[in-house]
């Protein structure tokens, strides 16, 4: 069963671009396709083994009210990892 849990002000996209971290959870990623994430504007947690990769935001998504350009997803960058307490 795959679940996304929304923390505080949820991103509002999908899709975010992750830098660093495992190659598996590199690139653009589909946060509805993982397992388990917990996210807000600043920072996201993302499940991953017996663990929790954690990325922090670099560039945030562009403002809906711009000048029309392309969507860019935002980006964040791997910070760590965190182990699930057994």
């Amino acid at each position: 069963m795959r679940r996304v849990t929304h923390d505080s002000s949820a991103i509002a996209l999908s899709s975010v671009q992750l830098e660093g971290g495992p190659h598996e959870l590199s690139g653009t990623v589909d946060l509805t396709e993982l397992d388990e994430v917990i996210f807000s504007d600043e920072k996201i947690k993302i499940r991953y083994g017996n663990g929790y990769e954690h990325f922090e935001t670099v560039r945030p998504a562009p403002s809906r009210a711009g000048d029309g350009e392309g969507s860019e997803n935002p980006t964040f960058r791997w910070v760590g990892r965190t182990r699930i307490a057994e």
